[in-house]
């Protein structure tokens, strides 16, 4: 895929999410009863409200006054990026804000994996956000807050009629890694697969 592509696709917008509707959904345990990795979704995009919550759920600011997250990290380094691939182009979410932000527009949403869905997001770490520890424990780390958030998504998903899958393998990581001009502090490390039942 040629990654000039993007420069003449149209100008992308930041997304100004929905407020979170924490009333939603089914109980944890029923949602625990009902997960299941999936393999095909509908094409139909994802409406505003369950995006909005969906991001929220993953990694999103739940206790605003300390600015901690729905997932916990290792030294509260809030070492996970999530980059949403869509259709027209890719986002950053920014949790701060409750917005996307967007980074490349053109469709490069088969870069993660080929799939039906409408939306993959991939869950990046910077590593260097960790105040301390070696490289491999900073990894051992990082991969632990992404297998919280990853399992955010996951009973998120479950637990509103959404399907997912945890998927660590990333065909284009290298397309990825220039596309977003990666540090090589930055890993990428597991995607999900995010639509409607088809």
């Amino acid at each position: 895929m040629a990654l000039s592509k993007s420069a003449s696709e149209k100008e992308l917008n930041t997304i100004i999410l929905l407020k979170p509707n924490k009333e939603r959904g089914f109980s944890v345990m029923k949602a625990l009863d009902i997960r299941a990795s999936v393999r095909e979704w509908s094409s139909q995009k994802l409406n505003l409200q369950d995006l909005s919550d969906l991001l929220w759920a993953a990694f999103g600011i739940n206790r605003p006054a300390e600015g901690k997250r729905t997932a916990s990290s290792s030294m509260n380094s809030q070492d996970i990026d999530i980059y949403a691939f869509l259709e027209e182009g890719i986002y950053l979410y920014n949790a701060q804000k409750h917005t996307f932000d967007p980074l490349v527009a053109g469709d490069y949403s088969d870069l993660p994996g080929k799939t039906d869905a409408p939306l993959n997001l991939v869950l990046i770490t910077d590593i260097s956000r960790f105040r301390e520890g070696t490289e491999s424990m900073k990894i051992g780390w990082a991969n632990i807050g992404c297998g919280i958030v990853s399992q955010n998504i996951s009973l998120f998903c479950a637990g509103t009629g959404l399907k997912t899958r945890p998927r660590a393998s990333c065909p284009g990581a290298d397309i990825i890694r220039e596309l977003l001009k990666l540090k090589d502090t930055q890993h990428i490390l597991l995607n999900h697969p995010i639509g409607y039942v088809k």
